[in-house]
């Protein structure tokens, strides 16, 4: 391992700034069970742009609800704690990385793609085993932040290896690792908890790629890891070639059904065929989701 690169991006995780301080008042109403609806209106009202990035957000197809949503606290209620939290994290986390590195625009644009296609993804997945979706969409939406702190660490040597839009096969996290002493699930996990988010989120991220080396609540990047193959057939089609979805899933990832079943989670062609023909269909309404996000 080369100490001097580890070290490196150690400095470069410990230099980032502090999220908005709307993140922590959220997170700390979020996490308190005796919080109510007006403790997280009061945590969010003084960020106007966040209030309205709720509003806009919660009247999008995404969520489709009946009617207008027209007030902070009728979001609230409609949505709930975990779906509110996740909107005002992942809008902190999105805006945090395109001010810090403006000069990677055309990657970013590739990269947030794929990563709001996997939350979108892992919402899916979550809805259908009855989890909480918000939760599970940031954890898609932010699970490769490590390459982006990696980015900033090694401009020019992360950026000419490809690593960042490439999907992350077993060979290319072996020389990621080789190259840069850590891999980017490590970092971004790192960086999680530096801003202190909750450990299931910093599980997903940390472990998305090995799910079973999470020391608890395997579950959460086991999901966030078939997101990530679904989001990219979904984002690059010519990948998945003449395979249906099923195949193709299990050509990149060979052991996810046993793994599946291990944890008595549903795993089946048909199952598999319907999560990805909801994906393509929410992909398409969801551009100006990630357009919002990704706006001051």
């Amino acid at each position: 391992m080369d100490a001097n690169r580890y070290t490196q991006i150690e400095q470069k995780i410990e230099s980032f700034p502090a999220l908005p301080a709307v993140v922590a008042q959220v997170l700390k109403v979020t996490n308190n069970p005796e919080s109510s609806a007006a403790d997280l209106m009061e945590a969010i009202q003084p960020d106007p742009s966040m209030c309205t990035a709720i509003l806009k957000v919660a009247n999008s197809a995404l969520f489709g609800q009946p009617k207008k949503v027209s007030s902070l606290e009728q979001a609230i209620t409609l949505l709930g704690f975990n779906e509110i939290e996740s909107i005002v994290l992942g809008k902190a986390v999105v805006t945090s990385f395109q001010q810090i590195l403006v000069g990677h625009k055309e990657e970013l644009k590739e990269f947030w793609q794929h990563s709001f296609t996997c939350g979108l993804a892992a919402k899916i997945i979550a809805v259908h085993l009855n989890l909480s979706s918000g939760q599970f969409f940031m954890a898609g939406l932010i699970h490769d932040i490590g390459k982006l702190a990696m980015l900033l660490s090694f401009p020019k040597e992360y950026g000419s290896t490809g690593f960042l839009n490439q999907f992350s096969t077993q060979q290319q996290l072996q020389q990621e690792t080789e190259l840069f002493s850590i891999s980017h699930e490590l970092v971004g996990g790192k960086l999680l908890q530096k801003w202190n988010f909750p450990q299931n989120l910093l599980f997903s991220i940390g472990f998305h790629h090995q799910p079973e080396r999470a020391p608890k609540q395997n579950g959460y990047p086991l999901v966030i890891q078939l997101a990530d193959v679904l989001s990219m057939f979904c984002c690059k089609p010519d990948l998945l070639g003449e395979d249906d979805i099923t195949t193709g899933v299990t050509k990149h990832l060979p052991d996810i059904q046993s793994k599946w079943e291990k944890y008595k989670l549903p795993f089946g062609e048909e199952t598999l065929e319907s999560w990805f023909a909801w994906l393509k269909i929410d992909h398409a309404h969801g551009s100006p989701i990630l357009k919002l996000l990704s706006t001051r």
